[in-house]
């Protein structure tokens, strides 16, 4: 009797043991099959949005919105970071250079809090890495600044700064934030002119011919590269190295100094200090005045 129990109640165990892993198996296989119809259903509605998106994005409101509240507070902040490590350079006084280091790192966080203050460009991707790519830049800033022990030798402390880890990784993603925002410009030249690109392309030796047939805004786009490329953090933007290239080629200045190629041009212009802020507005009016450009302040003013 008991043996006839025992055996009843193992049986029942085991089907009651088999019941749970069946009911478990059912259960995990309906959960993977409805994550992956819902990723499935995700990844079309990813793909109908990003393409909706796309369509809609880089108008030219976008790029104006990018301009005020991205670009102006970014820019100034690298001019007076150019302008105090220069004058830092110079010092001999430390409670002066400490004063200096503080206070950058005081308007790196500043024009943070200024940028962050309006949404992130989700609709046009490339403003929208470029305003990442900003807020990393003055993070980096902000740290790098605050990281550097100033004495009464400026020159140290400013050659420290300069060489410092976070200021090579802040002033990289500084000038990718230009080219990504020179990048959008393109995007949105070919949106409204079809004989523009819509894309920069890989970057080769442009010749003064191949410049030449170029619109602007692909001009302007290839020098953002160039500037990332061989790091070059300055006040000026691309469109002031764009006019000096036109004015020498134009002029016949860069025949007479034998140069062959933009590459070789931006090279003679940035070692020698040659180009300044508003260069392009210097010549706007004689070489670009049936370019197709945004109406963007830098343009204009």
């Amino acid at each position: 009797m008991n043996s006839r129990t025992s055996r009843t109640q193992m049986l029942y165990t085991l089907g009651f043991l088999f019941f749970l892993i069946s009911a478990f198996a059912s259960f995990f296989t309906g959960v993977k099959v409805g994550a992956d119809k819902t990723e499935a259903k995700y990844e079309k509605l990813t793909d109908q949005e990003t393409a909706g998106e796309f369509s809609g994005s880089y108008q030219q409101q976008d790029l104006v919105t990018f301009y005020h509240n991205v670009f102006l507070p970014y820019r100034e902040f690298k001019r007076s970071w150019n302008d105090a490590v220069d004058s830092l350079a110079r010092s001999t006084d430390a409670r002066e250079n400490t004063a200096t280091l503080k206070n950058l790192s005081i308007l790196a966080d500043k024009q943070y809090d200024k940028v962050t203050q309006d949404s992130l460009f989700t609709n046009s991707p490339l403003l929208y890495e470029s305003q990442l790519n900003v807020l990393k830049s003055l993070t980096l800033f902000s740290q790098a600044s605050g990281k550097v022990t100033a004495g009464s030798s400026g020159a140290e402390a400013a050659k420290l700064l300069r060489n410092d880890n976070f200021t090579t990784s802040a002033v990289k993603f500084g000038l990718l934030a230009q080219k990504n925002f020179y990048d959008s410009m393109l995007k949105w030249g070919a949106k409204t002119n079809s004989a523009i690109p819509g894309q920069a392309g890989e970057l080769k030796t442009v010749t003064f011919i191949q410049w030449k047939k170029m619109p602007l805004l692909l001009k302007n786009a290839s020098i953002a590269d160039m500037m990332l490329n061989r790091e070059i953090y300055a006040g000026y933007d691309p469109q002031d190295i764009t006019a000096k290239i036109d004015d020498m080629i134009y002029s016949g200045t860069a025949s007479s100094l034998k140069l062959k190629d933009i590459q070789s041009s931006v090279t003679l212009l940035i070692s020698t200090g040659a180009v300044q802020e508003q260069d392009f507005i210097k010549w706007r009016e004689q070489y670009y005045g049936k370019e197709t450009m945004p109406q963007l302040p830098f343009f204009y003013e």
